[in-house]
């Protein structure tokens, strides 16, 4: 090993941990490391009523599947809550619950009506890297959060901000805002995480120092119980200065294991198809010391044939002990085009010492579970799984007989969207609505092309009024009509999207009451031309006219083939 002020830290591993021995062997190896292990520092929880066995075969990914980057584990009692980065999409900051890090539940949002929810409402967009933790001494769940600050022009508006809740409140209650807590005035702060240990709490993050032309650092300063302030100096924890460790590092976890603390990092690219992203692992004795052991055999995670740039997650000490990761990837068989997903699995302690991931994940969540169903004529409120672009405020909207969503000329005129996580690339949208004197329909929301930033959305679809059909496009900058068919329309219609081919073919259909469907138009689509920079694709309903009027919808459903 070698010994060394240190270089970044993020995620984790491409070793075969214990396959290569005996089965007795690695039995005995696990029984050791599960005595060995020590709770200081890895998200510290309350003790748990009873143990939940969680085996390895009962783990099921994508665990948060569609557009879940950067996500973020801890358990408080028996209960697993993750959150992810929600980028250009409000509300912000996803809450998921899980009792047996399978099955996941979206339960609410850090800021659930975006930026109104914020302090001072500082936050204007790149809504990255949430990380969740819980204080067990004041029973709270603080979010550590990325957000650019409106005030502050060009890197330097990249803050750290800090919210919290009551634990017994995650469900239904808000988070209240601290606001920006850890500022670098000259490249910006990103991907902040806290550790507590031996009664003191520290903060540590990477100065954005790759998004300025600077070297970039992951740093550590204490902070106060309240988390509004950092106390005493902040100091160096470690860059990328290993040959394997390209252009940056980042989104670095920590967490306590023996007499060691560990960091898990990210290096290189993260985002898009271009994306290099890599993991490794580092560790020390003394966090006072800075001086840190990288892992001989890193990366300890790569990309595999089923997923590409695996990194950003933290990890979570189970009710028995065990250490299980939860982190994001693109999946190989989508391109990049549904975002990076939530991917779990255990870590395990190798024959040398060092906890390791297997780096042999499989998607195996079956496809109908990623299938979704809203009917409004039975709703009272908003889907949690329903998003709106950032900068806006939520749009207007009543339930009476369906959904009545007010419409808008916003968005280069493409109107009112409301969308969501595609979770695949071959898959239907369809939506019953009722036409009247605005266009109503459904869409595939993208980036606009070459747009100055990646939340400029941009989408494709269908609408229909009383006066016909129109199929739209505004992926260009402008909105275009592709094919306008009128008919008199005075009864509710379903409208469908069919997009196949892996996302490069749509066709539009519509079907009235009694009828069977009929194919309006087809186009070929260059998904990987408008895809958003470090996000997937939405598919969701538009409304396209004056505000004084509404589109009603009665039911939205995506079916994956």
């Amino acid at each position: 090993m070698i010994s060394f002020r240190l270089s970044p830290g993020y995620l984790a591993s491409h070793q075969p941990g214990l396959s290569f021995l005996h089965p007795l062997s690695t039995w005995v190896i696990c029984l050791l490391f599960s005595l060995c292990l020590i709770s200081c520092g890895i998200k510290k929880t309350q003790p748990a009523n009873h143990t939940t066995e969680i085996t390895g075969s009962a783990l099921v990914n994508p665990a948060l599947p569609g557009d879940n980057p950067d996500p973020s584990i801890i358990r408080v009692g028996n209960v697993y809550y993750a959150t992810s980065t929600t980028n250009e999409w409000a509300p912000y900051f996803t809450i998921y619950k899980s009792t047996d890090l399978k099955n996941w539940k979206l339960i609410n949002h850090v800021f659930p009506e975006g930026l109104k929810d914020m302090k001072n409402q500082w936050g204007e967009n790149n809504f990255w890297a949430s990380e969740l933790v819980y204080d067990a001494k004041q029973n709270r769940i603080y979010a550590y959060y990325t957000a650019h600050n409106r005030e502050t022009k060009g890197n330097p508006g990249l803050q750290c901000g800090i919210a919290w809740i009551d634990a017994n409140k995650i469900e239904s209650g808000k988070f209240t805002d601290n606001g920006p807590v850890i500022i670098e005035d000259e490249c910006g702060a990103i991907d902040a995480f806290e550790l507590q240990f031996k009664g003191k709490i520290y903060a540590f993050w990477k100065n954005d120092g790759n998004g300025c032309g600077k070297e970039s650092w992951i740093w550590k300063q204490e902070i106060n119980e309240s988390r509004t302030k950092l106390l005493g100096q902040k100091s160096k924890v470690f860059t990328n200065d290993q040959p394997w460790e390209t252009g940056l590092v980042e989104g670095a976890c920590f967490f306590s294991q023996g007499e060691y603390i560990y960091s898990l990092y990210s290096v290189g690219g993260c985002c898009d198809a271009k994306c290099n992203y890599k993991t490794g692992i580092a560790r020390t004795k003394d966090l006072s010391t800075g001086v840190w052991e990288k892992y001989n055999n890193n990366p300890v995670m790569v990309s595999t044939d089923k997923w590409n740039c695996p990194g950003h997650g933290t990890v979570v000490k189970s009710a028995d002990d065990r250490l299980f990761m939860l982190y994001h990837a693109f999946n190989k068989d989508y391109d990049v085009f549904v975002g990076r997903e939530g991917v779990i699995e255990e870590l395990k302690t190798g024959t040398d010492g060092w906890p390791m991931l297997h780096n042999a994940t499989v998607p195996n969540r079956p496809k109908a579970e990623l299938d979704f169903a809203d009917n409004f004529e039975n709703d009272k409120k908003l889907n949690l799984v329903w998003q709106w672009p950032s900068k806006s405020q939520r749009p207007a909207m009543s339930f009476s007989k369906g959904l009545k969503l007010v419409a808008s000329d916003d968005n280069h005129a493409l109107g009112t969207f409301l969308g969501q996580y595609i979770k695949t690339v071959n898959f239907d949208i369809t939506a019953k609505i009722d036409p009247g004197n605005v266009n109503t329909g459904i869409c595939l929301g993208g980036a606009i092309f070459k747009s100055k930033w990646p939340g400029e959305l941009g989408g494709i679809g269908i609408s229909a009024s009383k006066e016909g059909f129109i199929i739209f496009d505004n992926f260009e900058g402008s909105y275009t009509v592709l094919k306008e068919t009128r008919v008199s329309l005075n009864a509710p219609v379903e409208l469908k999207m069919q997009i196949s081919d892996n996302g490069k073919q749509i066709d539009f259909l519509y079907k009235k009451d009694g009828e069977d469907w009929f194919n309006l138009y087809h186009t070929s689509f260059s998904a990987a031309k408008y895809v958003p920079w470090g996000m997937g694709y939405r598919a969701g309903i538009v409304v396209k006219g004056s505000p004084s009027q509404t589109g009603s919808f009665r039911s939205f459903e995506i079916k994956n083939n």
